[in-house]
């Protein structure tokens, strides 16, 4: 799907067949799930090489940046969140003297609340299309903000249920957050690296003045990529609390049986040596005489628990 924007005195829409009229005017392509039909139209009209017409395609791309002779074709990332689920989303955009072609996969919810501000889109197009790119870029990688403060209250929640019980349940809690921050991470370092080609190389569909607001991009990549490095430390923090916790609670249960085992010993052997076969035992004869030895045991007990409490062992 395609929704066109093209300056003639005033923004206006246009339908891809009015693309051989309106291709020399300002205008902006945004292009959703295109088709293969779309993107040949495009090509042909904008004189787009074959392997940028191949990228479009790509359910997911390399972040890059290449300079054709007619275009600036740059390949960048960004986020979706669906409830639990975030989503890297290869976002395509092509920059040239009047124009501007973006394209994903899905729509974006940016993407689509600037389609509703027309006056905005006039006057960025005005202004050239290279800053219409720094503003699709740019909400882009603001956007990573909201779901990187969602995975901190995350790790928080963790870090709290840590406190109260470790369980198998919470562990698959901790390494489902670990897969999340670690897939974005993968992402934002060469973002990063890629966009500070936009403000320290001098590409000809860039002009002089957009360098400031690309520089703003770059300072918010930057961010992105150290807040998504804290939270790989933090995450990993959690984790190795978790399994501390387990092997504290292990050893607890370990001390507990050797205790128990300890003190059934002593209790073993004196029970082992009254149930031998021979005919004359000590206090065999008397009355009480099981009574007695159960009270034995029972003082040898406690004295040995007595001992333990002493020594601090639990």
């Amino acid at each position: 799907m395609l929704d066109i924007f093209y300056l003639d005195r005033t923004l206006k829409r246009a339908d891809i067949k009015d693309l051989p009229r309106i291709q020399n005017r300002k205008l902006w392509i945004d292009a959703t799930n295109i088709t293969r039909k779309e993107a040949y139209l495009i090509k042909n009209s904008f004189q787009l090489h074959p392997v940028t017409e191949e990228d479009m395609f790509l359910s997911h791309g390399r972040i890059k940046i290449e300079e054709f002779p007619h275009y600036l074709f740059c390949t960048f990332y960004g986020l979706e969140k669906d409830g639990h689920k975030i989503e890297l989303l290869p976002l395509d955009f092509i920059v040239g003297k009047n124009f501007i072609i973006s394209t994903h996969k899905i729509r974006l919810t940016r993407f689509e609340a600037l389609k509703k501000r027309p006056e905005v889109i006039e006057l960025l197009l005005k202004k050239g299309s290279d800053i219409l790119f720094h503003r699709l870029l740019d909400e882009e990688i603001d956007n990573f903000f909201p779901v990187l403060e969602e995975l901190d209250d995350e790790i928080e929640k963790l870090d709290e249920e840590l406190t109260h019980k470790v369980s198998s349940k919470l562990l698959g809690k901790i390494l489902k957050t670990k897969k999340k921050i670690v897939e974005v991470k993968k992402i934002t370092f060469p973002q990063r690296e890629k966009i500070s080609f936009l403000v320290r190389r001098n590409y000809k569909f860039l002009s002089e003045r957009s360098q400031p607001y690309f520089r703003d991009v770059f300072d918010h990549a930057i961010w992105v990529s150290d807040v998504v490095e804290n939270h790989r430390e933090a995450i990993g923090s959690t984790f190795d609390t978790y399994m501390t916790a387990v092997s504290n609670q292990m050893n607890e249960v370990m001390k507990v049986l050797t205790i128990i085992a300890t003190i059934a010993i002593p209790l073993t052997v004196v029970s082992g040596v009254y149930g031998t076969n021979f005919i004359n035992l000590p206090g065999s004869k008397v009355a009480n005489g099981f009574w007695i030895m159960m009270l034995i045991m029972g003082f040898m007990m406690v004295g040995m628990l007595i001992f333990f409490k002493e020594r601090k062992w639990f």
